[in-house]
């Protein structure tokens, strides 16, 4: 055997050996999250698509979605399907429980199965969903119909919660989309908007079970909306309906390594390796240099107390930049002195609450985070910031 063959040998033994891993992969997940009851994937939903009266639905949106409902015992075993167009966060008794769907076409739109028996109680549960669409906005690898949200119990055990008029929604008036051009970002850039969240206008809890959702509208639907998988006949809608064929997403706590530079604020020197909270004073402006040490996709989480008025930026770039002076570029991406920043961001304006969450809708790539913050009549506390890698 020459040495081209024993390559090819080698590397189609491990082609084998990574196929039959995710496939095992697969199936774990299958047996952790549930089963898909068989009549599903051949005959009509009893679950409809819903969505929120009077909301454009091509258009940039975030909507939210409840529905309250009783148990006389915590079952052993409570199986659900769900998806949405764009894209989901799903929600039990205020536990984000899966996210999605995965990537597909129309034609092969997924849903994501899971049994959230372990988040569920004897008594009053609710689940909640958040649905956005990125409209004109969205990124170049989405694919789309409308602005809709669909979730099915797997038997008739768990249709009690089938989306439908008894599901409540509104339509979050804290979100803009942030558009970005290529030349802002000095290159090809189509990953989607950022998010520009204001504090006060968002609905804060509304994913917990005792949040107060009276005002709240019923959510909307209509025949043509009924769940449909691709192996039915006649379908109603373009969205052809078939399980989600990879594992769920991975989700590990991930923190940044170091400060790389900063002014106008006093930082803990444990901060950010381990929560360390710090105080920027009233009618301040700050800026934190921050440094993961390597390129990842996370989820970033800040969580603020007070400071009402103030606004937060959070920008991700991979590397600094060299001046124009010196023919710009990243150079060395381990070295920030004299580079400027150029990056995409997110901006949060805090509502004076305690311990507030701001998490962007959708991951981010970032090798360094430029945390600018703002404040106004009143200081803010940084409980912390850190990631959750995906």
């Amino acid at each position: 055997m020459n040495r081209i063959q024993r390559y090819r040998s080698i590397s189609f033994f491990a082609l084998l050996v990574m196929a039959v891993a995710g496939m095992a992969a697969v199936f774990a997940q299958s047996d952790r999250n549930g089963r898909i009851n068989p009549e599903l994937l051949t005959k009509s939903w009893s679950a409809s698509w819903i969505t929120v009266p009077d909301a454009s639905p091509f258009d940039y949106g975030v909507y939210h979605f409840r529905r309250t409902f009783e148990l006389q015992a915590k079952p052993s075993s409570f199986v659900i399907h769900v998806t949405g167009d764009n894209r989901y966060q799903l929600f039990v008794n205020g536990k984000q429980v899966v996210w999605g769907p995965a990537r597909g076409d129309l034609n092969h739109w997924r849903y994501e199965t899971v049994d959230i028996a372990p988040q569920l109680k004897s008594g009053k549960n609710v689940i909640a969903a958040v649905v956005w669409n990125f409209g004109q906005y969205a990124p170049e690898s989405q694919v789309t119909d409308r602005t809709a949200f669909l979730l099915q119990g797997d038997t008739a055990a768990e249709r009690v919660v089938d989306t439908g008029t008894r599901w409540k929604c509104m339509r979050n008036p804290a979100y803009q989309p942030l558009h970005y051009t290529h030349a802002q970002m000095m290159g090809y850039f189509v990953p989607g908007p950022g998010d520009r969240v204001d504090g006060a206008s968002y609905p804060w809890g509304w994913q917990e079970p005792e949040f107060d959702d009276a005002s709240w509208g019923e959510a909307q639907t209509d025949g043509r909306w009924r769940g449909s998988p691709r192996g039915a006949r006649d379908g109603p809608n373009r969205w052809m309906l078939v399980p989600r064929n990879i594992p769920l997403m991975e989700e590990t706590p991930e923190r940044l390594a170091a400060v790389r530079r900063s002014s106008g604020v006093s930082l803990p020197a444990g901060f950010p390796e381990k929560q360390s909270a710090f105080t920027v004073p009233a009618n301040t402006r700050a800026r934190i240099l921050l440094d993961q040490s390597h390129l990842t996709t996370a989820f970033p989480e800040l969580i603020v107390s007070g400071g009402r008025g103030s606004v937060i930026e959070l920008g991700y770039a991979e590397s600094l930049f060299l001046p124009p002076a010196q023919r710009g570029g990243k150079g060395n991406r381990n070295e920030v002195e004299g580079k400027e920043f150029v990056g995409y961001y997110d901006l949060f304006t805090a509502d004076g609450g305690s311990r507030r969450l701001f998490r962007p809708l959708w991951w981010r790539t970032y090798r360094y985070i430029d945390l600018k913050i703002e404040t106004k009549g009143e200081p803010l506390v940084v409980e912390d910031l850190r990631g959750v890698y995906t």
